[in-house]
């Protein structure tokens, strides 16, 4: 038997939806997609979800079909709903199959794998939460092949922790005089080929899937060098300057220090900006020892933390 794994919990981040409550008015929950990976076809799909016995929480799920290779933070909405279920008000799990689940399309008796197609679970409340955030446990099995949740935005698989990241590489660039940070492949690619220009100093951190920061990315156009900030003011105030193009949002972080994460630090390289007053230059290091190293030099300007991801894996 294949079977994943994960514990995670409900929260103010997540998905605001309405109560699958039928005729519940205008009441809401919060929601948690995962995107379902099957590696075989023909799989009956057994899906489990435990709640915190210490908690009033009531679970519901629901199980849309989407095409393969789906990605989005909204690949669910609009998708094929093919099953769902409460937990008949015991309180303690849901589970698929069972007496009580709902099947359309033609899914039921059982929920079976089908070529072309990937899943996404979702995991809510029959009634609104009145308290967050609220534990859980999903867990996924197929008699055969493998099966996988992944982040529906990344692709990226969750972690029995309930985390889910991908992996941030960081290039020195030797014009520049900077550091870039991405998680994008064809940006790696582009540097990786160029290595005259940018020396590749591997993966500085993972993003989170599930952080509740965007980090933004500025291009410095005076120095050549970019900016990352997941702090609203900062952002706000950046924009207002002329040397900076705002090039959006690029990965996830977490704002506070959530269990399992690491702070990522931030510098600020003195000597560029006495070349020229706009050539705001930063540099992020993951690495306390790193951080050790640029405190002790008088061109660098220690900023403390810049935000919170995961350790490189």
């Amino acid at each position: 038997m294949a079977s994943v794994q994960v514990t995670n919990q409900l929260t103010t981040t997540d998905k605001d939806i309405p109560t699958p409550r039928p005729n519940d008015g205008s009441a809401r929950t919060r929601a948690k997609d995962y995107l379902l990976e099957v590696e075989l076809v023909n799989q009956p799909i057994s899906i489990d979800v435990f709640k915190d016995l210490s908690t009033s929480f009531d679970p519901y799920v629901q199980v849309f079909q989407v095409p393969k290779g789906s990605r989005g933070a909204n690949v669910a909405d609009g998708a094929l709903l093919l099953a769902q279920v409460d937990d008949g008000g015991i309180g303690v799990n849901s589970k698929i199959p069972s007496s009580g689940v709902q099947y359309s399309n033609g899914a039921g008796p059982t929920l079976t794998s089908l070529p072309g197609v990937d899943y996404v679970v979702r995991v809510t409340s029959l009634d609104t939460l009145t308290q967050l955030p609220q534990p859980f446990t999903l867990q996924v099995s197929t008699p055969s092949g493998s099966v996988a949740l992944k982040d529906p935005i990344t692709g990226a698989n969750f972690n029995a922790g309930g985390s889910s990241g991908v992996p941030v590489a960081r290039f020195f660039d030797k014009t520049a005089g900077g550091h870039f940070y991405t998680t994008d492949r064809i940006e790696k690619s582009d540097r990786l080929t160029n290595p005259s220009r940018f020396q590749s100093e591997g993966d500085e951190f993972t993003a989170p899937g599930d952080g509740n920061a965007k980090v933004q990315r500025f291009f410095n156009t005076a120095s050549g060098t970019y900016f990352f900030t997941n702090k609203p003011g900062e952002i706000q105030f950046v924009r207002t300057l002329p040397q900076f193009r705002d090039q959006g949002e690029v990965f996830n972080s977490y704002s506070t220090a959530v269990p399992g994460a690491i702070p990522v630090y931030r510098f600020t390289n003195l000597a560029r900006e006495r070349e020229n007053q706009q050539n705001i230059t930063h540099f992020f290091t993951a690495s306390a020892e790193q951080r050790r190293l640029v405190q002790a030099r008088s061109d660098f300007r220690d900023e403390g933390v810049a935000f919170y991801a995961l350790p490189p894996a």
